[in-house]
């Protein structure tokens, strides 16, 4: 990778991917790269400095990736031939999610040069936390990230194409509303009202800005996109699916989470 300015812009939900992005900055920066990261959910004007290569970290869901993530990556300025590389992480199947990613920044006039897929620890449904299985999920990924970033410095990364016919389908879907309505009517997110404390945090961490208090107790309305960021950061644990009672699982702390949502640079 020529570009030695290196600009990588993240989505999180849980905190896997942001993670994810650390871990794979720390790399580049010890390579000689001059890393910052910033979230995806602020503004695209300053993320790509001038002769840099972009980053686009992000997590699958519906085997492709949120919502949010997808308005940053279609509403990027042009590329000018930046280089651009990827990296995902994921709970099971990735549904060859980086090709349509890839031909996006391509169209946009980026140069894809590389893009990794990892899975990391669960974050929904589980109903104790493996710790053994998570330290081993975690360290497999770290080790495959930090391979990835000495391919990338070495330009010798590849940018898998995936099976477009399934891929451009989930990315077709995930640009609309329908996976996550749909997910939203099996898996509706309540909160018990006896452990609510109304601090708000979950309306403050929602990418869809969804959340709001009513009489003190967090309301949700109807743009949520399932990344679960509520439910793994709610101090109380008062957020829940009926039926589908789980552990809390949160893949980086709340100030590291925080301190990516409110600024340009991290």
């Amino acid at each position: 990778m020529k570009g030695k300015n290196i600009a990588m812009a993240v989505f999180s939900g849980t905190g896997n991917s942001l993670e994810a992005a650390r871990v794979l900055a720390e790399v580049l920066a010890e390579l000689g790269h001059d890393v910052t990261l910033h979230s995806m959910e602020r503004s695209v004007n300053h993320i790509c400095p001038d002769g840099g290569a972009l980053g686009i970290v992000a997590t699958v869901a519906c085997f492709s990736t949120y919502p949010t993530a997808w308005r940053f990556i279609d509403s990027l300025p042009p590329g000018e031939g930046r280089e651009a590389f990827f990296l995902a992480t994921m709970g099971g199947f990735g549904g060859g999610m980086q090709g349509p990613i890839g031909h996006t920044l391509a169209a946009k006039g980026y140069r894809p040069v590389g893009s990794l897929i990892v899975t990391m620890p669960g974050n929904y449904g589980n109903k104790v936390l493996d710790e053994a299985k998570n330290k081993s999920l975690k360290d497999s990924a770290v080790s495959r990230i930090r391979k990835y970033a000495r391919e990338l410095d070495e330009g010798t990364a590849k940018w898998p194409g995936g099976v477009p016919l399934v891929s451009n389908f989930f990315a077709s879907l995930a640009h609309g509303r329908k996976p996550w309505n749909l997910f939203r009517r099996m898996f509706p997110l309540t909160v018990a009202a006896e452990k609510c404390t109304a601090c708000a945090l979950c309306a403050k961490l929602c990418p869809e800005n969804n959340i709001a208090l009513e009489d003190g107790l967090a309301v949700f309305g109807d743009r949520c996109e399932s990344c679960q960021r509520c439910i793994a950061f709610c101090p109380s644990q008062a957020i829940y699916v009926p039926g589908k009672p789980s552990v809390q699982y949160r893949g980086t702390s709340l100030e590291s989470i925080m301190s990516l949502r409110n600024s340009d640079r991290f």
